[in-house]
């Protein structure tokens, strides 16, 4: 009778040491994160359960992580959307801030209120920088390479150019005899231009 009810004993003693063994290598397991994440998008929403940031591919096709903003907390509430609302941060317009890849170069931009561009980083297809910042009509400001009229990796010229081509500042290379050289440059154009500047067709 003792002998069978040390050997009863040890049974549920062993049954139970391999229910909690069990239990503690499944806990184990589901604690271990996840080594890839795969999704087409990706949403952070605000404390209303508005998007606010937003990590995929949008309407132009390109690769970005944007941002926008909370709107509910100021006077008049949400703005509107200049863009298709029902897009959300999908729609480049209505990003106020976003890094990605657009046709394939690296860009990082800033968008006012109103959905158009402030102020842009970008490369450009030979791997040249350029910083452009903007007002509600377009272009004022440009630094960085100065491509020539026709584009190519030759382009070594450098400026801060405002615009609409009042002021240029910067440096030129030549070719001189097989050899390369760089000059420095300065020009400034007084003629008045009708604001805001129209660009020719």
């Amino acid at each position: 009778m003792k002998q069978g009810f040390v050997i009863l004993a040890a049974g549920l003693a062993g049954f139970l040491g391999g229910i909690l063994a069990t239990g503690i290598m499944l806990t184990r397991e589901h604690s271990r994160p996840a080594e890839v994440v795969r999704a087409r998008s990706f949403e952070l929403l605000g404390e209303a359960g508005e998007v606010i940031s937003y990590w995929g591919i949008d309407k132009g096709e390109n690769v970005v992580l944007a941002f926008g903003g909370h709107w509910a907390d100021r006077p008049g509430g949400r703005r509107p959307l200049p863009g298709d609302p029902r897009l959300g941060l999908r729609d480049p317009r209505n990003q106020l801030a976003s890094i990605g890849v657009v046709d394939d170069f690296p860009l990082l931009q800033f968008r006012g209120e109103d959905g158009r561009p402030r102020a842009r980083l970008l490369l450009n297809m030979y791997a040249k920088p350029m910083l452009l910042m903007d007002d509600e009509t377009g272009v004022r400001i440009g630094l960085g390479v100065d491509q020539s009229d026709t584009p190519g990796p030759e382009d070594n010229d450098w400026a801060l150019l405002f615009q609409p081509e009042r002021v240029w500042l910067g440096m030129e290379s030549v070719r001189e005899a097989g050899q390369t050289y760089v000059r420095g440059g300065f020009t400034v154009n007084k003629d008045k231009v009708k604001y805001p500047y129209q660009q020719p067709k």
